[in-house]
């Protein structure tokens, strides 16, 4: 019995020097699972004194120079062309004149690339309706109100001021479903029929 145990004793401690076993990374030695590199921010995690380069400023003039002078009106008189702005290279109104023309491809509508033909306006916008009522005068309107009947002083369609049996002002709001919001200057709201 003991010649098995120490049979497969020695079978069992052979198989013990894996390199994960024998080196487990939270003790020391190797890490397996260690990163790879040698990067300046790998050196100062690992805490290796970086030296790090300075920041110098880019050799040569890097702005592209004085503007070209504004005319004045005495050159424009005297028929000298202003100079036309170009747009920039790379934007998609650059043309340079050697540019080929761009081929119709299959997909392209056959009136589109012809040159000397006019551009198809755009649509007209349509003819707004006015469906608003003609406007009245509100002014020296009688508006009924809880306290009494009260006069209109000015406003639109949208709303009336008016002063009230009392001396004061308000706002009168129609609704629009046949009744009317009214504001007083003290802050109290009320709602009243509105005659049509």
């Amino acid at each position: 019995m003991r010649r098995i145990a120490l049979s497969c004793l020695c079978l069992a401690l052979s198989g013990c020097g894996s390199n994960t076993w024998w080196h487990p990374p939270f003790t020391t030695g190797s890490n397996p699972n260690r990163p790879i590199g040698d990067s300046e921010t790998m050196r100062r995690v690992y805490g290796d004194d970086v030296t790090v380069p300075a920041l110098t400023p880019e050799p040569g003039d890097i702005w592209p120079g004085p503007l070209p002078p504004t005319q004045t009106l005495q050159d424009l008189e005297a028929g000298q062309p202003a100079a036309r702005e170009q747009p920039d290279p790379g934007s998609p109104l650059f043309r340079t004149p050697t540019t080929p023309p761009v081929a119709r491809g299959s997909s392209t509508p056959p009136g589109t690339v012809q040159p000397g033909l006019t551009p198809i306006p755009p649509p007209s916008a349509p003819r707004s309706v006015d469906t608003t009522p003609p406007a009245r005068s509100p002014a020296g309107q009688v508006t009924s109100t809880p306290q009494g009947p009260g006069v209109t002083s000015g406003g639109t369609n949208s709303y009336q001021t008016i002063t009230t049996p009392g001396g004061g002002s308000a706002i009168v709001v129609p609704n629009g479903n046949g009744t009317s919001t009214i504001i007083h200057s003290d802050g109290k709201i009320e709602t009243v029929p509105t005659p049509r």
